[in-house]
């Protein structure tokens, strides 16, 4: 009886090693391969891995900002000046500021921040919005005080009825018109 026993749990024991085995050689007839797959741990992603694919799946996206500064660039290169600041006050702590900035080598930056009208933009959207409105502009470092404010609210299409407005202007040339008034 023993010996019935003893047999009994040899063949239970070759049958569980055989069912181990054979999932191991199922692994390896899947995979085509001569050993079985050895699993890897997963590495989170950088920085650079998570660019580089970026990149190279949508192209357009990283030539458009280039061409959408060179663009930027050759209309500022039409005009008298290469910066312009506008700040206009009203009452109840409302402004009109709108800023086109460019510093040499760097890129050009724009920018609306219209509270009368809760209009906000930056970059590429504020540069479409003010360059219409600045190439109409036609002052030079001698206009006058109030030609200044006339053009500036006219062309802007700001209220006259402002508590403080200031116009900083940079030529190409290096000369400047600032203006400001308080009413």
């Amino acid at each position: 009886m023993n010996r019935m026993l003893l047999t009994g749990i040899s063949v239970m024991a070759l049958s569980l090693a055989a069912c181990g085995t054979d999932t191991t050689n199922d692994a390896v007839e899947e995979n085509s391969g001569t050993t079985p797959p050895v699993e890897q741990p997963l590495e989170p992603a950088t920085d650079d891995t998570n660019k580089n694919s970026a990149d190279e799946g949508n192209t357009d996206a990283v030539q458009q900002p280039d061409s959408a500064t060179d663009n930027m660039k050759a209309d500022m290169d039409k005009l008298s000046f290469k910066e312009i600041q506008i700040e206009v006050s009203y009452s109840g702590d409302k402004e009109y500021e709108a800023d086109i900035e460019q510093d040499e080598n760097e890129p050009i930056e724009a920018k609306v921040e219209d509270e009368v009208n809760g209009v906000y933009l930056k970059n590429q959207e504020a540069f479409d919005d003010l360059y219409p409105k600045v190439k109409q502009l036609d002052l030079t470092k001698d206009s006058t005080k109030q030609e200044a404010i006339d053009q500036v609210l006219k062309i802007f299409g700001l209220d006259a009825n402002y508590e403080k407005i200031e116009v900083e202007i940079k030529f190409n040339d290096g000369s400047k018109l600032d203006v400001e008034e308080r009413k």
